[in-house]
């Protein structure tokens, strides 16, 4: 039993809320790891194949977008769930660019409670 773990990338340039995703999942049922940004955030995903990847939009180097789009042009890790988080309120046509991507599995207003959090990764992993 000791490797069922769900692995859990979060992508994000926002220390604090890394910080919070670690003590909010870091619990026995999640093994957490954390990038800054996008493109820390492939070469995580390459490393740990995350079983779920949450994400900010707004990063430097390499946007929420652009990482979306990284992941889905690799073969290993298109298939990957993924939940898109941020702090400011969506703009609608950005959320329609990313709506249409088969890896993005919801949308998450930061901040956002534990167990709301944990719920969406639940359901993420069921779809």
């Amino acid at each position: 039993m000791a490797n069922t773990k769900i692995r859990v990338l979060v992508v994000d340039d926002n220390l604090n809320f890394l910080q919070l995703a670690q003590m909010a999942l870091g619990t026995d049922d999640y093994e957490v790891h954390t990038a800054t940004d996008g493109k820390d955030g492939f070469d995580q995903a390459r490393l740990v194949k995350p079983d779920i990847i949450l994400m900010d939009v707004m990063m430097p180097r390499v946007s929420g977008l652009e990482l979306m789009r990284m992941l889905l042009a690799d073969e290993e890790m298109k298939q990957i769930p993924i939940l898109v988080m941020t702090a400011s309120h969506f703009d609608p046509s950005t959320e329609q660019v990313f709506k249409q991507e088969s890896n993005i599995k919801g949308f998450l207003q930061k901040p956002c409670p534990v167990d709301m959090l944990r719920a969406q990764i639940a359901l993420a992993l069921k779809k």
